[in-house]
């Protein structure tokens, strides 16, 4: 199912554009409000994002059941007000049908649903080794895109711990994949620090537009301010003036040094003058994995750095391929570990199973957010499990992971 994700500053500007992109007939999978803009979290604005398809075959199933609750309205007394079929679907109507958000949540309730029907449909009859008793978890791991190979594999452990359970209630159900998940992802490998003596050095590398900056930002600061580290920032992003503005603004809040440096030469001079600190965080140009020159300019620069660690930094709302394609290119660079971004974007976790699972790599942070020092943690393996297990409407958190 191909989904497009919408921001404005309203929900009615919203909506016009999924009806501008997607046409009237597009269904509304999700809605939420966030914050964007401002520094180290302040100054930020909400905005509303809509995720929407136009699947033919969310559509159709949207008309299906559309038609079947027309056929429970007509046995209704003759007197009886017909529900109205605004509140039924989500097609989109006039923007101003979307006034409240009780009527918002219960479309994309409704539409959910129809969504999760939908699939138990098509698993039924293409896994037919799923049993029926799980097809429901099914669902929710193919609608978070774990593979189709890797759900199965999970359900599969449930089902046998399961067997030799009391119990098959929904929360033990649960509990269980988020144990068989935990228990399928590696360890996490945040950073290290070197013996008191010489600094560590670490470089973000990958693509264009993952948050390498602001993920620099975060990672110096939690090290400076809460751990008491002395911490030094080294920028070889020349490309980009506004990236450079933007990391010696945190340099400035968080009173840590900042060298801006456009060749290995000078690279290698301003790691000399950060010889006595702790850390030495590298921020490196973003680079698309196709451009071979830029790829080995950026190879050079890291031959002078002689990195301790680097982390590849990847988006959560990137394809899969695109992912692949990026670790591919990246990996021959010596990048070991990896760093997810976004998730406050992202539609769907499961590309981090996925990708943990056929890759030699190990995850080191997630990241959630635009805030400065808070929206980054361990990516620890309870910690993806949980969000690849909780479902869209619910954000507690599930007991066993």
């Amino acid at each position: 199912m191909k989904l497009k994700t919408y921001q404005a500053q309203s929900m009615s500007d919203a909506l016009a554009k999924v009806k501008k992109d997607l046409g009237r007939d597009a269904v509304i999978l999700h809605t939420r409000t966030l914050k964007r803009g401002g520094v180290l979290g302040l100054g930020a604005r909400p905005v509303v994002e809509i995720t929407a398809t136009a699947d033919r075959k969310v559509m159709s199933l949207r008309k299906a059941n559309a038609g079947n609750d027309g056929g429970t309205t007509a046995q209704r007394a003759p007197n009886s007000e017909p529900k109205s079929e605004k509140s039924r679907s989500a097609v989109l109507e006039q923007p101003s049908t979307f006034t409240s958000d009780s009527m918002i949540r219960r479309e994309v309730g409704e539409i959910r649903t129809m969504v999760r029907d939908l699939l138990k449909r098509t698993e039924r009859s293409e896994h037919p080794e799923v049993p029926a008793e799980l097809i429901d978890h099914y669902s929710s791991l193919i609608g978070q895109d774990v593979a189709a190979e890797l759900a199965v594999q999970l359900l599969d452990r449930v089902k046998q711990r399961l067997a030799d359970s009391d119990t098959g209630s929904a929360e033990v159900v649960r509990a269980e994949l988020c144990s068989a998940l935990s228990e399928m992802l590696p360890s996490a490998a945040p950073m290290e620090l070197n013996a008191i003596g010489r600094p560590t050095k670490v470089a973000m590398v990958g693509p264009t537009g993952v948050g390498k900056t602001t993920t620099i930002a975060k990672l110096a600061a939690n090290m400076k301010l809460r751990e008491g580290r002395k911490v030094g920032l080294i920028t070889i992003d020349s490309y980009r003036i506004a990236a450079v503005e933007q990391l010696k603004t945190y340099a400035q809040i968080l009173k840590v040094p900042l060298i801006p440096v456009l060749s290995p030469d000078e690279l290698e001079k301003a790691l000399k003058r950060m010889n006595d600190l702790d850390l030495v965080l590298i921020d490196t140009a973003g680079r698309s994995q196709k451009d071979e020159l830029r790829m080995g300019e950026l190879r050079e620069f890291l031959r002078v750095a002689a990195p301790d660690q680097i982390h590849l930094v990847l988006s959560t709302t990137s394809r899969e391929e695109t992912i692949r394609e990026a670790i591919e290119k990246f990996k021959v660079l010596g990048a070991e570990r990896l760093i997810f971004t976004k998730l406050d974007e992202s539609v769907g976790f499961g590309v981090i199973l996925n990708v943990l699972k056929s890759v030699d790599m190990r995850l080191s942070y997630l990241t959630n957010g635009q805030s400065v020092p808070d929206d980054i943690e361990v990516g620890s393996a309870s910690r993806v499990a949980q969000l690849i297990v909780e479902s869209v409407s619910d954000k507690a958190v599930i007991a066993g992971c």
